[in-house]
Formats: structure tokens, sequence, C-alpha cells
């Protein structure tokens, strides 16, 4: 019994000093990934002389390529003021914070020092509108986009060059037809996530079918033929812009990376 109690009285100090080498260690982890996300959302900021080497070299990329294409996110519609979802804390865009940096923070956005706008008197933005430009060109063979806010179709690209992979809050679809419905409001009305009935039905008195939402929540789906389509332009493509997008969210993330995998130009 004797020898019993110090072998368990053995075991447990070694398990206590397990223990809190394991505590070490796991601390030490989050340290690293804390350090990590905080150098992700570090702001970089070139001086002119660099800007206006980047951008003459990304006209002569444009001006060679014969399949280009841009892959948007968030970001591109900060000076729309559309807040994005990652920007840190102390990041100088005048929407302010990521709004999951201010619910990681248990903060609000302050509306007397940021300055928002609400998507749907949101103006297409200078970026926006160059798009547009370079699709009429010729250059630019479509956007690829994972944002929902609209600008794109209201900026006047036409919905052939555009890839909406998260959905768009101004269009519902007909579930029966297929018809969609671009709406000068946001058609989304059920309050459960992955609920997407909007309560209205379609226009055509031969259908009348129920019209959903497009949105993409976390957890569904994404448009197949929309997915599948913009993966072809991510196989063909000699350059590929990303604007706005950190890159995290799959497998949206997937389609402009295959073009730097392929060894193509990519940034």
């Amino acid at each position: 019994m004797t020898l019993h109690s110090k072998h368990a009285a053995s075991s447990a100090g070694g398990r206590g000093w397990l223990d809190l080498v394991w505590c070490a260690i796991k601390r030490r982890q989050s340290w690293r990934r804390q350090r990590r996300k905080e150098k992700e959302k570090k702001e970089y900021f070139d001086s002119p002389e660099e800007l206006d080497r980047k951008v003459q070299q990304l006209a002569d990329w444009i001006r060679e390529s014969k399949h280009f294409f841009v892959f948007t996110g968030a970001g591109i519609s900060t000076s729309a003021g559309i807040p994005d979802f990652r920007s840190g804390i102390d990041t100088v865009l005048e929407t302010g914070p990521g709004a999951w940096e201010l619910r990681a923070k248990g903060q609000q956005r302050d509306s007397q020092k940021h300055k928002v706008t609400s998507t749907l008197k949101a103006i297409p933005t200078t970026t926006h509108m160059a798009l547009v430009r370079l699709q009429k060109e010729g250059l630019l063979k479509c956007v690829v986009s994972q944002n929902c806010d609209g600008l794109h179709r209201r900026s006047g690209l036409p919905k052939k060059a555009l890839f909406e992979l998260h959905g768009n809050s101004n269009v519902e679809k007909c579930t029966k037809c297929g018809h969609e419905y671009l709406r000068d409001f946001r058609v989304r009305t059920s309050k459960k996530v992955h609920s997407h009935f909007t309560g209205r039905l379609c226009d055509n008195p031969s259908c009348r079918g129920k019209l959903k939402d497009t949105i993409i929540n976390f957890g569904e789906d994404l448009p197949e033929d929309t997915l599948e389509t913009s993966y072809g332009h991510g196989r063909k493509a000699d350059l590929c812009l990303v604007m706005g997008s950190s890159l995290t969210v799959t497998p949206a993330c997937d389609i402009p990376e295959m073009v730097g995998e392929r060894g193509q130009k990519f940034g």
C-alpha cells in the first residue's frame, strides 16, 4: 500500500510537470498565432516613386497578357464607405477597423470618427470604374468577386464578365425558372442564417415560383456554375490581380492561387 501511494504521488508529480510544460507550449503557440495575426493586419505604404514603378509594371503586364482577370474582396469598397472585415484597430482607413476585428475586441464602430455608408447608398469607386474601362477595352476578361455589396453590378460591369461567388445583396432568384431580379433594396428577409426565401414570388404569371436571396453564408456551398467558370479563368489566366482580399476564405481564395501555382503572373 505504501509503495502504491508513493507511485501514485510520483505519477501525479510527473503528470503535473508534463501539464506545466504542455501549458507553456500552448501559451507560446497562442502568442505566435497572435503575433502572426497582428503582422497580417499591418498596413504597408509605398513611396510615390515605388508606387509609380509598380503601376508601370502592372500596365506593361496587362498589355502583354492574353488572359487577365481581377479577383476582388471587401477592401476594394472601403473608399466607397463600406467597412471591410479584417482591417486592424489602428487602420488608417476612414471606415475604421474591420467588422470581425471590432467583434473580436468587443468594440462598436464609432459613427462620429469613422465615415460609413450603407451599401444601398454607396457609389462605385474609381477602382470599380477603372475595371469597367479595362473590360470595355478588351484587356480584362472578367472580375471574380467575393463581395456581395452590388457595386460591381452598379458600376456597369456586364453580368457576363462578373462572377459574384458569395452572391449579391440586391439580387434574388426564382427557385423554379431561375430568373434573377436585381432590386434597389436588400432582398434578404430571413432572420435564420441558412434560410433564403424572401417571401416574394416570380413575376412570370406562368411560373410564380418562390424567390430566394443569393447570399452565401459560411458553411454553405457556392453556386456550382459560378465557381466552375471562375476556376476555368484561374486555369487559363496568365495574369491575375488581387484587390482588397486577404485570400483566406476558401474555396474562393483557391482561384487566384491557381494562377501563381502554374507559374503565371499573380499579385
